[in-house]
């Protein structure tokens, strides 16, 4: 088995099938033009694919108009007839009635008063009083005229529907109420006699409003009108853009393509979107049958050539070849006499064993030469030893006698200095440097405390804010107060720190912007919680705006005061308003320092 694996390897990796795989590179091109032809018909079949859509859409959208136009003739007829005019609810729901019977398209008609009171309707409605907020009813009063409802209206009915109003006026135009037509089902039943012959076999129809809900389905026989579209998937492009096309599988796995376009309609709050959905095989099938077709006489015209091929190959070019490799063979192991014996014909091949018996010839010259060089190497390589020896020997001497003395040199010139009496001069010097010192240690202090006060990790936070508190009040000269709930245990170290470093950050921000004559921080107990706040007496700012320079990266210090309290299980809150103050309210858990923790601490 390994034998024939082997005797198969050698030859698909042999010449003859690299010649063989160059025929096929050759006949690559036409693979590529029927491939590229059949991506054109694909390119043409998806562009009218697109162009049907968009028919579709037209059709759709002029056939709601008439439809509109017609509930419009309707109300308008309802609102100018006698019964209406009356008002009288018994004449009125007669009327009513007999008109709903005569449209069974609408699902319900009514009329209501100009507060929204219902007079009387032809089917009952599930409230006795319209809302003054309804689009409807509030256009109707506004314009004077005929108004359409959102999508979707349920208060009249259980089921989604549009309802459309129109005024009812009298000889002066004074509104008397308006006429109410609740449209039952509006997108279907337009030109569904015609989808069937427009639409090949497979492929679906679909409208939806800007919230995904079907408006009309063809084929549809489950469908109920206001349902979201099963293909939930393709709400996020098809809502995104005013056409185009996406290409993905329907809730059963078949490949589908989808061609939509976006149409305004009056019976949406927004737009509506035709959704064209074919089959990909079906939409693709003329052109899938012609490249099988064209793949089938290329594969056909190859098979022969390939024929051809193995045979001419043989003679024309292997055996030359095989003498070639057994002499590349011989030089590989180190005979630079081999020759191929081959003649020097014009044609490539002789051309190759030419170049090859010179290259043999001048391979065998170059050895001699190799070796009458080889002693030469030597003695340039041993002259390059003595060479680095002597850098190295110049600059150990360098580093020695220079660098050295001077070093020396520097060390007797401090010793002298150390021998000289004190003078007037040097005791200033000497106290300025002390004072400098003193300052710098005062700074360091300053900087410590702000860092990490070694009190929070020894006395706790109460002890540590005030103290803290109160510094701060002298350096700055603020009226400061703290006050505090008594806390009998070491609070959790994550909340001691946090909330240290949130009153630090406020305080700071007191100092800087707040120009407060006073500020008083409190810790106390509430609900399981602990509650610190500062309130200052200051200038206040605006909190959004500050928010939004803090999240634009302006100041990050809001930003920081939240983390650390969300950090510590907390949150923070910020109370201002300018010229009026500011108070940061920040809250924590209640929970102790455990045993281990305050053994380690007392440690």
């Amino acid at each position: 088995m390994r034998s024939l694996f082997g005797f198969f390897a050698q030859k698909l990796s042999g010449l003859r099938f690299r010649l063989l795989l160059l025929l096929l590179l050759v006949c690559a091109p036409l693979l590529a033009l029927m491939l590229h032809t059949a991506g054109e018909d694909r390119r043409r079949a998806m562009a009218s694919w697109q162009k049907r859509a968009e028919e579709m859409s037209q059709v759709a959208q002029r056939e709601e108009q008439e439809m509109v136009s017609a509930t419009h003739q309707l109300l308008l007829a309802i609102a100018e007839s006698s019964a209406v005019h009356s008002m009288n609810p018994r004449r009125c729901k007669k009327f009513l009635v007999d008109e709903l019977g005569s449209y069974p398209r609408y699902s319900n008609l009514a009329v209501l008063k100009t507060n929204g009171e219902l007079i009387a309707s032809a089917l009952p409605l599930s409230v006795s009083k319209i809302s003054p907020t309804e689009r409807f009813f509030r256009q109707t009063l506004q314009t004077r005229g005929f108004a359409a409802g959102e999508f979707p209206t349920r208060w009249a009915s259980d089921k989604p529907t549009i309802a459309f109003g129109f005024p009812v006026l009298d000889h002066s135009t004074r509104i008397l109420g308006v006429v109410f037509g609740e449209l039952d089902r509006p997108w279907l039943g337009r030109s569904g006699f015609d989808l069937s012959l427009q639409l090949p076999q497979g492929a679906t129809w679909t409208e939806v409003d800007h919230q995904g809900r079907m408006l009309v389905r063809y084929p549809g026989k489950d469908t109920r009108f206001g349902d979201i579209i099963p293909e939930q998937s393709l709400l996020l492009p098809v809502l995104s853009q005013a056409s185009g096309h996406v290409e993905q599988s329907d809730p059963k796995g078949v490949p589908y393509v989808y061609a939509y376009k976006s149409r305004p309609s009056q019976l949406a709050a927004s737009s509506v979107v035709s959704i064209l959905g074919i089959p990909r095989q079906v939409l693709f099938a003329e052109a899938d049958n012609l490249l099988r077709r064209n793949l089938t006489w290329l594969a056909i015209a190859v098979g022969v050539a390939l024929m051809l091929g193995w045979g001419g190959s043989k003679v024309l070019v292997l055996r030359p070849v095989k003498a070639l490799v057994r002499s590349t063979a011989r030089l590989a192991a180190g005979d630079l006499t081999v020759r191929t014996g081959l003649p020097y014909s014009r044609d490539e091949l002789g051309q190759l064993t030419l170049a090859f018996d010179q290259m043999v010839q001048a391979l065998e010259q170059r050895d001699l030469e190799r070796q009458r060089a080889s002693q030469k190497l030597q003695v340039l390589s041993h002259r390059l030893v003595e060479v680095q020896e002597s850098e190295r020997r110049h600059i150990a001497r360098e580093l020695h006698d220079e660098i050295g003395q001077s070093l020396t040199a520097a060390e007797i010139n401090l010793q002298a200095a150390l021998q000289l009496p004190g003078n007037p001069a040097l005791e200033r010097r000497l106290e300025q440097s002390i004072k400098a010192v003193e300052h710098v240690l005062e700074q360091v202090h300053d900087l410590s405390l702000s860092l990490r006060p070694s009190m929070l990790d020894d006395l706790g936070l109460e002890p540590t804010l005030r103290s803290y508190t109160h510094r701060q009040a002298e350096l700055t000269g603020i009226d400061a107060e703290f006050k505090s709930a008594a806390l009998e245990n070491r609070l959790d170290p994550i909340i001691e720190t946090e909330c240290f470093r949130i009153a630090q950050e406020a305080l700071t921000n007191v100092v800087r912007h707040a120009q407060a004559r006073s500020v008083r921080v409190e810790l106390s107990r509430n609900d399981g919680r602990l509650h610190l706040t500062v309130r200052d007496d200051g200038i206040g700012f605006n909190v959004s705006a500050l928010r939004e320079e803090a999240v634009r990266g302006a100041s990050l210090g809001l930003l920081s005061m939240e983390e650390r309290a969300a950090l510590a299980g907390g949150g923070l809150q910020f109370k201002s308003v300018p010229g009026q103050g500011t108070e940061v309210q920040a809250w924590f858990p209640l929970k102790w320092r455990n045993t281990i923790e305050t053994e380690k601490a007392d440690e």
